[in-house]
Order: structure tokens, then sequence, then C-alpha cells
């Protein structure tokens, strides 16, 4: 474990407040300074293993296996419960695998992920993440299935996530077209309520303007399930770009873990942008 002691007693203070274990991983593009903190310990991905199923669909797209713009029809034992909009829709409609990708990734729709999964397969998620250079990153199952022993969970590390948000804020996966898709669609989150929520975004002028563009943007993923709470971005804020992974296992009280990831990562974003703390 180890922590850029300019702020790993607020880190710490911060995660030791709500309990639990705390897993991150930040690195400041420009300077290459990095924030870890358990950075190399599996978690149970929740919905964060999304992001590699992503990557794995432009991957396939980009070799010609599967079409962006075909058409994959929903029948009703596709359907799961938890996050997402499909489960309630009619049976028979046709979604393009464009669209069964962001609805993974924007609003983390169940229905759509394990319908990619039956796309894509398991076994080539794991084979690209390991070309990669995360073997850590593992897709063992869908997602709402039945109920699943922890040792079968889906898993990631801290720094592998990190990692490959990294690649793809640099375009080192699949093209460079590709990674600006992926990262077009991380902006478009709806869940915005742990990295992003207390980063202050402003326009570049006191009144902004129709079209103007603000100076803080984030392309990230959350994920969730009983006693965790994830989220990992790609934060544009003007000169200052990082990537920021921060993972959570055993929250005793889940409301007190989200707001401490809004707080870790504010100070995060203090620190990489040098903003004063007030």
């Amino acid at each position: 474990m180890s922590i850029d002691e300019s702020i790993d007693d607020r880190i710490l203070e911060l995660a030791s407040s709500a309990g639990g274990i705390f897993g991150i991983a930040a690195k400041d593009f420009s300077t290459g300074r990095e924030i870890l903190l358990n950075a190399d310990r599996q978690f149970v991905a929740a919905s964060i293993i999304k992001i590699p199923i992503m990557v794995e669909a432009f991957s396939q797209a980009e070799e010609g296996l599967i079409r962006l713009q075909a058409k994959v029809k929903l029948v009703d034992t596709d359907k799961v419960g938890g996050s997402g909009i499909l489960k309630v829709l009619s049976q028979g409609i046709k979604i393009p695998v464009i669209d069964l990708i962001r609805l993974m990734i924007v609003i983390s729709d169940n229905t759509a992920s394990n319908i990619l999964i039956d796309i894509l397969g398991i076994n080539r998620v794991n084979r690209t993440m390991q070309e990669l250079g995360f073997a850590e990153i593992i897709l063992r199952r869908k997602f709402m299935t039945l109920p699943q022993a922890v040792q079968t969970a889906n898993s990631v590390t801290p720094q592998s996530i990190t990692g490959l948000l990294e690649k793809i804020a640099k375009g080192q996966v699949v093209s460079g077209w590709a990674c600006e898709e992926m990262v077009k669609i991380m902006k478009q989150q709806q869940y915005s309520d742990l990295i992003p929520a207390l980063i202050p975004v402003s326009y570049d002028k006191e009144e902004s303007l129709v079209g103007q563009t603000k100076n803080v943007e984030i392309a990230h993923k959350t994920g969730s399930v009983s006693g965790v709470r994830h989220d990992a971005a790609i934060v544009y804020a003007g000169s200052t770009n990082y990537v920021v992974t921060i993972l959570t296992s055993d929250l005793p009280d889940t409301n007190h873990g989200e707001d401490a990831i809004r707080r870790i990562s504010l100070e995060i974003y203090r620190y990489f942008t040098g903003t004063p703390r007030l």
C-alpha cells in the first residue's frame, strides 16, 4: 500500500471513517504522479466489469466479427433484474449492438450486458484483457442470474481498471476511433453521484453561452452490489487530465461509503489540479 504523502492522511481518514475496505488507483497523465491504496487488491467487480465488455465489443467490431449496427431481437428469456430499462420493454423489439453498449454503460442495463456477453463470449473478454496486460480483470459470469458464491464473482483491481482507462484515454485500445467512441459513451453516464459529485464543474467564463464547453468533463462507470460502491473515471479538467478508480467492499453503511468516495474524489482533484482547499 502506498499513497503520496501530501494527501495520505486525508484519504486514509476518509476511508477509515466509512469502514469497510477501499482500493484506489489514480494517475495524473501529464506528471505521472500516482495515488495508490490497496491498488493490487482484488475486489468484486460489480458493474465496473462492463467497461472491459465494452472494450471487447469494439474490438470484435474492429475485427469484423460483429457489426455495431446489427440489430438483436429482445426476448423475454433475456430479461434480468437490477439496473436497466430493457427488462420492462416489449419482447421482439430489435436493438442495434451499439445501443446495447450504450445501455450497458449509460444506465448500467443488466439485460443489455448479458446479451452482449452472449454475443462476445466470456473467454474472449478475458483473453483481450490478458493481451492488454490486465489479467487481474476477470469476467466469470453474467449479471443477475442464479445466486453465486463470492468466489465466482467477476473481479478487478483498482490498478487494472485505472490502467485500462488510461489506455482508452490515450487511444491505445482497439483504435483511436474506438477509444473516442468509448469515451463519448462514458461521458453520457447517468449515475454521477460518486466521483463527479463534488468536483466543481463550471464554464471558462462567468456567463455561460449556448454551446460553451464546460471546464471539467468526466467519462466514468459506476458499480454497486450489497456492501459495495465503485466508480472509475477519466477526468478532463482543463490542463490537468487524470484517471481514477475508487473501489470498496464490506461497507457497513453504503451511504457513508458513498460520501467517502465523493470526498476522496474531491481530494484527488484538488491534489492533481493544485486547487487550494477551502
